[in-house]
């Protein structure tokens, strides 16, 4: 079964280094939430509550994790691939991952689908072993956040 809420990006559909939408830095292949790139650092701060709201409007596409209608589209860039992945995520699960703060459910949610996909958790930085274990517990969180 194909997952259309958890997908490989078509080939050629992304560039792969645009600056990032909030800092401007333009090392890298940054992740991008609805088009728009954000390094590292800015996805920490958003995360932790510290920089401007992310304020974008919706797409009627389920979400990959709790296929609730209403998500923005995740783009991120595995290791050592040149294809990125797009996931569509609610804003309550695309809030989680951000902040590496994903429940056991939904990190096995996406973990199973990257699996169909061929890729693995330690393959996608807010989903590596570093910030999640093998039960899909979060051991390094982003802020204190009280759902």
């Amino acid at each position: 079964m194909i997952m259309d809420s958890l997908r490989l990006a078509p080939v050629g559909s992304v560039f792969p280094k645009i600056a990032c939408s909030r800092c401007g830095d333009d090392s890298r292949r940054w992740d991008r939430i609805a088009g728009k790139s954000y390094c590292p650092s800015c996805i920490e701060l958003l995360a932790l509550g510290e920089a401007a709201p992310l304020i974008e409007k919706t797409e009627r596409r389920r979400c990959a994790v709790c296929h609730h209608q209403g998500t923005l589209r995740y783009l991120t860039f595995p290791l050592h691939s040149r294809r990125p992945v797009e996931m569509d995520l609610c804003a309550e699960h695309l809030r989680a991952l951000l902040g590496r703060r994903l429940g056991p459910h939904a990190y096995e949610q996406l973990r199973r689908q990257l699996h169909a996909l061929g890729l693995e958790t330690r393959e996608l930085f807010l989903l590596h072993e570093a910030f999640y274990d093998a039960q899909g517990r979060a051991l390094q969180p982003a802020g204190d956040w009280d759902y």
